[in-house]
């Protein structure tokens, strides 16, 4: 988002009029102090940009500098060019034709790279959304979008993993899109970072109270960490297995819940194959073994076995009634 905002910025500034910090505000529906930091980052980064004091005053480039983007490498500009995610641009309120913005930019770059830029356009196409397309709650989005942009305080009431609500009042610092769910990253009343699923926010007023942005918080960096941190905190429960090499690929394709670690070289026969396997939690792995019927045998942990074989029991008894009098009996199926 950020990114493109420069680039909008840029290609209106080559124009060589002196454009106002309210006028960019507007055009690109931000506040004044983005477009600050805006110019600041442009700046940082070797562009001629300055400012212009008194009423016709504003922001404009050195006089004749139209770099055309040159001072990124061809691999830089081309990803520009990476489709933006329709969902994405939905989820943000962001009414923009992806169209004029590809045309925009095809004028900025360099002829050289400018084919090359076009073909990713039209062979790439990105689609964050679900499968099944399963609508989340997004009323919280624009509100807390909005706080995020003016560093607003918001009190929320929150849906936990458990179902408990819970009465939250935070900083929204950013938000961020992980896969087709979003959060909203922010300090909590205990000074605390905190990750809150936006369809997990049930009621929610953005305050008028603001708050200070910590010094050298940065979004990307953050969420790279906390994700770190959450991989390794995950739980993990290892099991030995013997699996009939029929499974192997249907096991390695249901990567969700198991991750397959090594295969021994130690083989019982031609047709057992010793893994590792592990999952998040042992009722996991109960129900994922139990699945494979007897194509999987648990060699450790061993009281996995009795566990295993007491489920398998009360499956049969749960279906011991109806063997022999149901349709696939009469059609002549044997149990």
């Amino acid at each position: 988002m950020k990114a493109e905002r420069l680039i909008r910025i840029l290609i209106i500034l080559q124009h060589g009029e002196t454009i106002s910090t309210r006028t960019f505000a507007n055009e690109l529906e931000v506040s004044d102090r983005t477009i600050h930091r805006d110019m600041e980052s442009l700046s940082v980064a070797g562009i001629p940009v300055f400012s212009e004091r008194g009423k016709a005053g504003g922001w404009r480039l050195i006089d004749e500098w139209k770099n055309k983007l040159s001072w990124l490498t061809e691999k830089e500009i081309i990803s520009l060019f990476l489709p933006a995610s329709e969902k994405v641009l939905s989820d943000l309120n962001l009414n923009i034709s992806t169209d004029e913005m590809k045309q925009k930019l095809l004028l900025s770059v360099p002829n050289h790279v400018r084919q090359n830029a076009a073909n990713l356009w039209e062979r790439i196409y990105i689609d964050t959304d679900t499968w099944r397309g399963l609508q989340q709650n997004m009323r919280s989005m624009e509100p807390i979008q909005q706080a995020v942009m003016e560093n607003k305080k918001v009190t929320m009431e929150y849906k936990q993993a458990n179902n408990e609500m819970k009465t939250y009042i935070i900083n929204p610092l950013g938000l961020v899109l992980k896969g087709s769910a979003w959060y909203v990253i922010a300090i909590n009343s205990r000074n605390s970072y905190r990750n809150f699923r936006l369809s997990r926010i049930i009621n929610f007023t953005v305050l008028e109270e603001s708050f200070t942005r910590p010094d050298g918080f940065i979004l990307s960096q953050y969420w790279q960490e906390s994700k770190r941190e959450f991989i390794q905190n995950l739980p993990a429960y290892q099991v030995e297995v013997e699996v009939s090499r029929q499974i192997i690929k249907r096991i390695m394709f249901t990567g969700r819940f198991v991750r397959h670690l090594h295969e021994s070289t130690k083989e019982s026969n031609n047709e057992w194959v010793q893994l590792s396997l592990e999952f998040p939690t042992e009722e996991e792995a109960v129900n994922f073994i139990l699945g494979f019927g007897n194509q999987i045998r648990v060699n450790s942990p061993v009281h996995l076995q009795s566990i295993l074989a007491k489920k398998a029991n009360e499956v049969l008894e749960l279906y011991s009634g109806t063997v022999g009098t149901g349709p696939l009996s009469q059609a002549g199926y044997k149990f």
